[in-house]
């Protein structure tokens, strides 16, 4: 198993900011993943990404198939394993006001990133 230096929960925020991203790419009405995003509530990552509505085969499909940023698409599905938090409960606990500044760091570090990444997305 690969040690990871963050925490899971700053993963989990890293991992949903990746997801936003693919939602964004394969669904032009989604709303772009802002930096200025900042999560308050104290659900579970999990139930954020589920709220996402994710069809991973669906959204890969109808991204290539518009030619909708096919080549950002790969990346994101790229930087995914690496974001992925190894403890379960990361995903699954809900979110105290420390683990839920991790979180959002998290997640504005990962959109940092893949900004830097795929610039044609954000702008």
């Amino acid at each position: 198993m690969p040690e990871q230096k963050e925490s899971g929960q700053r993963l989990a925020g890293r991992l949903y900011a990746t997801l936003r991203v693919l939602k964004f790419i394969a669904d032009s009405r989604s709303a772009k993943p802002t930096l200025q995003d900042e999560f308050k509530d104290k659900d579970s990552p999990r139930q954020r990404i589920q709220a996402l509505k994710l069809d991973l085969f669906e959204d890969l499909v109808t991204a290539v198939q518009k030619g909708r940023h096919a080549e950002a698409m790969a990346e994101v599905f790229r930087a995914m394993p690496a974001v992925v938090p190894l403890k379960q409960g990361a995903l699954k606990d809900n979110l105290g006001k420390p683990e839920l500044a991790e979180f959002n760091a998290g997640y504005r570090a990962q959109l940092t990133t893949l900004k830097e990444t795929v610039p044609e997305l954000f702008d």
